[in-house]
C-alpha cells in the first residue's frame, strides 16, 4: 500500500527580511485562517539571540503575499513572554478570532519550566488584545481550542510532554479563569486527559497538535507533529470522533510530511517541518508549516484522499 504524502507548493513562501530587525533572523511556525478567499497569517519572527515576536501577512490561496506588516503585531509585554512570543495558532470561535501562542520567559532552562500558553483576540488583524495566561502552571505548549463546542463545552488541546491532552470548559471566560483547583486536579491525573500518545518510531520522543482541528464528514481531522530519537520533526494525521474526540478513529502509522528539501533540513534547527496553519478550499487542504525554524513552507492535499487513507488505517475502538 502506497503512503499518502502532502505535496509542496511554491517552495519557501515567506522568508526573513534583513531590513526588518525584528524579523531579520527567522520567520516560521505560522498560524492561519481563511476569511473569504484570503489567508490571514500570524507567524513567529526572530531577532538577535532567539528573541521572538509575532508578525502578520495576508496571502491568497496560491501563497502569493498580498500584504505584510512592517512591525510585529504581538510583542513581549508580560513576564511570561519576556524572551518570546512564539508559535501562534488562530481559531475562529463563535464569531471571535482567538489566538493561542506560547510565551517564553527564558528562565529555568534546565528545569524546563519556561513556556506558558497565552490567549489573545483580534477583530481585524490591526488591533490585538491579550486576554490572559491560560493552562496549567507547567511547561505547556501546542495549545488551541476546537473551532466549535463539543457537547456544549469548549474543548482545549494542549501538550504536557510527551503526549497531547484535552480539557473541557463551559465557555472562554472559564478557560481563562477556571478556578484555583481546576489545573491542579487536571495535572494529578494528566494521563486520564490524554487524547493522543506516542505510538510509532517517527514520533518516539514526543508529539504535539499542529493546526486547530477541522470537522469533516468523517470526524475531526487532527494534523500533528512528532519527534523521533534523532530530533527529526515530522507531520502526522489522525481522525477523531466528532462527538467524543478522545475516541481516535484512525491514525496514519507514517508521516505525511518530513524534512526532504534543503530549507527543511538545514536552518536554525535542522530537520524540522512544523505544521501550525490549515485552511480548506472545497476538497483542497492547505497546510502551512515552519521549516528548520527559519522559513515558512506550504503543502497541500486532497482532503477526501487523506480521509480515505486514514480509513485504511482505522483503529479498533
Amino acid at each position: 500500500m502506497s503512503r499518502f504524502k502532502l505535496e509542496r507548493v511554491n517552495e519557501i513562501i515567506l522568508n526573513p527580511i534583513p531590513e526588518h530587525p525584528w524579523e531579520s533572523g527567522a520567520v516560521f511556525n505560522p498560524g492561519t485562517i481563511r476569511i473569504d478567499d484570503e489567508i490571514h497569517m500570524l507567524y513567529r519572527a526572530v531577532e538577535g539571540d532567539n528573541i521572538s515576536t509575532i508578525g502578520y501577512a495576508r496571502l491568497d490561496r496560491h501563497a502569493h503575499i498580498l500584504s505584510r506588516g512592517g512591525q510585529p503585531v504581538i510583542i513581549r509585554e508580560w513576564a511570561e513572554e519576556k524572551q518570546g512570543c512564539e508559535d501562534p495558532r488562530i481559531v475562529i470561535f463563535e464569531d471571535r478570532i482567538l489566538i493561542f501562542y506560547t510565551g517564553f520567559d527564558g528562565a529555568n532552562m534546565k528545569e524546563g519550566k519556561n513556556a506558558r500558553v497565552i490567549l489573545a483576540e483580534t477583530e481585524n488583524f490591526t488591533g490585538f488584545k491579550k486576554l490572559g495566561v491560560i493552562g496549567p502552571d507547567w511547561q505547556d505548549k501546542d495549545a488551541m481550542i476546537f473551532p466549535e463546542k463539543i457537547d456544549r463545552k469548549v474543548a482545549y488541546l494542549h501538550r504536557i510532554e510527551p503526549n497531547i491532552q484535552l480539557a473541557f470548559f463551559d465557555h472562554i471566560d472559564h478557560l481563562i479563569d477556571p478556578g484555583a483547583d481546576y489545573w491542579t486536579e487536571h495535572m494529578k491525573s494528566v494521563t486520564d486527559h490524554t487524547l493522543l500518545s506516542r505510538t510509532y518510531d517517527w514520533e518516539a520522543v514526543k508529539i504535539g497538535a499542529g493546526p486547530p482541528p477541522i470537522r469533516t464528514k468523517a470526524g475531526w481531522l487532527l494534523i500533528y507533529h512528532g519527534v523521533d530519537r534523532d530530533k527529526v520533526y515530522r507531520t502526522g494525521a489522525a481522525l477523531l470522533d466528532e462527538k467524543n474526540p478522545f475516541k481516535v478513529l484512525a491514525r496514519l502509522p507514517y508521516p505525511v510530511l518530513e524534512p526532504e528539501r534543503d530549507y527543511e533540513k538545514y536552518g536554525d534547527v535542522n530537520m524540522v517541518v512544523f505544521p501550525e496553519g490549515m485552511v480548506q478550499f472545497d476538497d483542497e487542504l492547505l497546510i502551512y508549516y515552519g521549516a528548520a525554524d527559519k522559513v515558512i513552507g506550504l503543502a497541500k492535499c486532497s482532503l477526501s484522499k487523506l480521509i480515505d487513507s486514514l480509513w485504511q488505517n482505522r483503529l479498533k475502538v
